[in-house]
């Protein structure tokens, strides 16, 4: 398709237009996002959208009716004020019928077109952040869960706030291909200039594009608003439980470094027998992240970085100190990823909530085995049937003591200068920062203590969205944490925060020494916080020169290792690394329940990190008991149906779970990174040869995971990424809403409010997709050539009849016929 096609040419009919669509999503009060009124298309002529806004301006061009439009804009144009504008002048006026019948009542805008920049024209061009200056904070959905919510953390991204209008009524989607972009940017630029300065000409032939993009309503019948709680329990007319979304979610993963944590049920009087008295210091991570387009996520710099820095940190750690060492420590070491945490630290919470708030399980603490027929192996972990958690691991981690997040530091603004936020009061929280401090006071890449202002009631400094914010809250900050973050008090310019363009292949420039840094930063702080007593005595220089004994060699950017990850995580999801370590995973999981559900969503090409719907196609838990598939399940149930039996009737009961690509791919990680420090060293000191494997079936025969000091479950070799690893460290944990439950002795998929919910999470869910959904352009020659067209027709008609009888007659006369 050429650039330079204008209408004096032959259109070329898109009527499948390559695009991405606006991401629509229900919360706990109402709605975001875009979509058409009703079910209805949307149909309008193409039109830039600066034409309509300077019509706009002039009020003698004010009609009662305009014949429909699309605004096409470039996406550096596409910001709240820019909408603002165009839904301003559309509200003045009724839709025409130009282009057919408009039944929804709507106004004459009835689309837009984001159009990718011209790559030849980027240079001086600025992207404002679709986020609003208060990021996960004040007027957000999420405003009661973060620390400090009034702070201004987006302000040097121009923080636009898109993320959070209510767009409904206005179908939008984004054209990435640069062709495409260009030839619907001259179509809508020429039917602007040949309208001149009047809106109401319904010019022919016209351009239009016809939008499908019907994402559930904004208001029930009454005219109340629609919120996730009323999308989620939606009733049909004949009042049966018809549900129109699904929650945002998916699942984390944690590891601990040292001996794997005790599977089995542990209370009080026993946890110090099974070293379970421990604290532990977390390291943390978000592995999501989002936009205002459904399928461009590529979160470069607000997932992949975070990611990349936290898992070098744990190779550094696991193939660098022996677990006999780390078990010495004063409190674990655990690598935590989090989950959905964009969309209301959706995965920090539930972890966190579950491990300091004590989870009760229905039916016991103790639980179940999640594998019925293997419930007298060793690396059988216990489950919860409901509210249902498939790993009851978590139990048995201790008091969580503290935590340091990454966030952003894949690009520091072209510095040098890492940052600690929070650790500014007394305490274990202000050893932590000092002690980052310390580790790169000599280093090429050095972190300081952030400028962000104290301006919350209680004088503490406002913490940026992270999973440190999660435990400050949930613990009423009896425990809290810092963060390493690339940017002081302020999210660093241009730094596309949450926006489709974070990302390598776009406009996102990403320090990869940078990452290497913070990998080795972690690593060492962790050690270090590892160390501090039970009564604070160490200061934090003594710490530092501890962690850098152990940990003396750096994380290098270009190590095989950061490479192959990189690649994975910034230019291709679906690299053979991920699917190496996920097919192992998955092989695994098929050996130990007898099913074999393959590998969950993938992360795509370029990558996309925007969090999935939760269901048990996409990391939902669910119980398989006597052929059958629940959400949850409580047996005990006095209006349960006859065919729900108790869990173990059946040899065959397991808990399942289908993690998504990334999430398996970390899972595997872990494994492998952490699990090298319980090797049996060779005879001459080296460590040993791995032995291959394709699952965990290959590793039964492995030498160096036996050991006398060994835990039983540090001796089991298992697979990982298609080496024989000792003892399988790493864990998943439900992403899901604390709000939201699955609903007992019902197929995966159905949800509910919980009885105990406290009001205060975000509650995103997302409203079911039409497989019709999409978007046309096409040409309209309109209705006057369409009569022309029909009496010429009907004339061609007669004439070919006449023609047609004049022939018979004469092959009969000539008797051929």
């Amino acid at each position: 398709m050429s650039a330079s096609t204008t209408l004096n040419e032959p259109f070329n009919n898109l009527e499948k237009l390559p695009h991405s669509p606006c991401v629509t999503l229900y919360h706990r009060n109402g709605r975001v996002g875009c979509g058409t009124l009703e079910r209805e298309v949307m149909t309008g002529r193409l039109l830039h959208w600066s034409a309509v806004v300077s019509n706009g301006s002039n009020e003698s061009n004010a009609q009662s009716s305009l014949p429909p439009y699309v605004a096409v804009l470039d996406e550096a144009d596409y910001t709240s004020q820019t909408i603002e504008m165009l839904q301003t002048f559309s509200s003045n006026f009724v839709a025409g019928d130009e282009y057919g019948p408009v039944t929804d009542g709507g106004g004459p805008l009835r689309g837009v077109l984001v159009l990718s920049t011209d790559p030849s024209n980027v240079d001086g061009v600025t992207f404002p952040s679709p986020e609003p200056l208060t990021p996960q904070g004040d007027g957000t959905p999420m405003e009661n869960l973060s620390v400090g919510s009034s702070y201004e953390w987006n302000v040097n991204n121009n923080g636009d706030g898109l993320t959070f209008t209510d767009m409904s009524g206005l179908p939008t989607v984004y054209v990435a291909d640069s062709q495409t972009a260009a030839y619907l940017r001259n179509v809508a630029s020429e039917q602007a200039n040949s309208i001149s300065s009047d809106l109401t000409t319904a010019v022919y032939p016209s351009v239009l594009s016809e939008f499908n993009y019907y994402m559930g309503p904004s208001e029930t019948t009454d005219g109340t608003k629609v919120t996730s709680q009323q999308c989620l329990e939606w009733k049909d007319l004949d009042g049966n439980w018809s549900p129109k979304c699904l929650p945002l979610g998916g699942n984390s993963i944690w590891a601990v470094a040292g001996t794997p944590v005790p599977l089995g049920y542990t209370d009080d009087e026993n946890a110090n027998d099974n070293n379970q008295d421990r604290p532990t210091v977390i390291l943390s991570a978000s592995i999501d992240s989002t936009s205002m387009f459904h399928e461009l996520s590529p979160g470069a710099n607000t997932a992949a970085s975070n990611i990349l820095s936290l898992l070098l940190a744990a190779e550094l750690l696991g193939s660098s100190i022996k677990d006999e060492v780390l078990d010495q420590l004063y409190s674990r070491i655990t690598f935590a990823f989090f989950q959905g945490e964009s969309h209301g630290f959706i995965g920090s919470r539930l972890f966190v909530k579950d491990v300091i708030g004590g989870f009760e399980c229905q039916a016991g603490n103790e639980g179940i085995p999640s594998v019925l027929k293997r419930k007298d192996e060793a690396s059988t972990v216990r489950a919860c049937l409901n509210p249902l958690r498939t790993d009851l691991t978590f139990q048995n981690l201790g008091d969580i003591r503290g935590m340091i997040a990454v966030d952003q530091v894949g690009n520091l603004g072209g510095g040098k200068n890492l940052y600690v936020q929070g650790g500014t009061e007394n305490g274990f929280d202000a050893f932590l920062s000092e002690v980052m401090i310390e580790l790169s006071a000599n280093g090429e890449y050095t972190a300081q203590a952030s400028s962000a202002s104290n301006n919350n009631e209680d004088g503490t400094a406002s913490l940026p969205p992270s999973p440190v914010s999660s435990l400050v809250k949930l613990s009423a900050s009896g425990a809290g944490g810092v963060v390493l973050t690339g940017y002081d008090d302020a999210f660093v310019a241009n730094s596309l925060y949450h926006s489709h363009l974070d990302s390598v292949s776009m406009s996102q420039s990403i320090d990869k020494d940078a990452i290497a840094a913070s990998a080795t930063l972690l690593a060492r702080s962790a050690v270090a916080a590892a160390y501090q007593n039970e009564n604070n005595e160490v200061d934090a220089a003594t710490a530092a020169a501890y962690a850098l004994n152990l940990l003396p060699n750096a994380v290098s950017s270009s190590s095989t290792t950061f490479e192959n990850i990189y690649n994975c995580l910034f230019s291709d999801g679906n690299c053979d690394a991920f699917v190496k370590y996920a097919s192992v995973e998955s092989a695994n999981d098929a050996i130990h329940t007898g099913f074999n559900l393959g590998i969950g969503q993938p992360l795509g090409k370029p990558p996309n990190f925007y969090v999935s719907v939760y269901n048990h196609e996409n990391g939902q838990g669910f119980v398989a008991a006597s052929g059958f598939k629940y959400g949850a399940m409580d047996s005990s149930a006095e209006d349960k149906e006859d065919y729900v039996k108790d869990y173990g009737d059946n040899e065959n009961d397991a808990i399942l779970l289908r993690p998504s690509l990334l999430e398996m791919s970390l899972n595997g990680l872990l494994n492998d990174f952490l699990g090298r420090g319980s090797f049996v060293d060779s005879n001459d000191g080296t460590a040993p040869d791995l032995v291959d494997c394709s699952s965990s079936n290959d590793c039964s025969s492995v030498s160096y995971c036996s050991s006398s000091d060994s835990s039983e479950l540090a001796a089991i070799s298992t697979c990982a990424g298609g080496k024989c690893i000792c003892g399988s460290r790493a864990h998943y944990h439900p992403a899901v809403d604390e709000a939201i439950s699955p609903v007992a002795n019902e197929a995966p998929g159905w949800f509910t409010i919980d009885e105990n919910d406290q009001g205060v999470s975000a509650m995103i869910t997302e409203p079911f997709w039409s497989s019709f959904v999409g978007v046309r352009a096409y040409n309209d020659a309109g209705t006057g050539v369409g009569i022309y067209a029909s009496i010429s027709g009907a004339l061609l008609t007669s004439i070919c009849i006449f023609v047609v009888h004049r022939l018979k007659k004469g092959l009969v006369k000539e008797k051929v016929y």
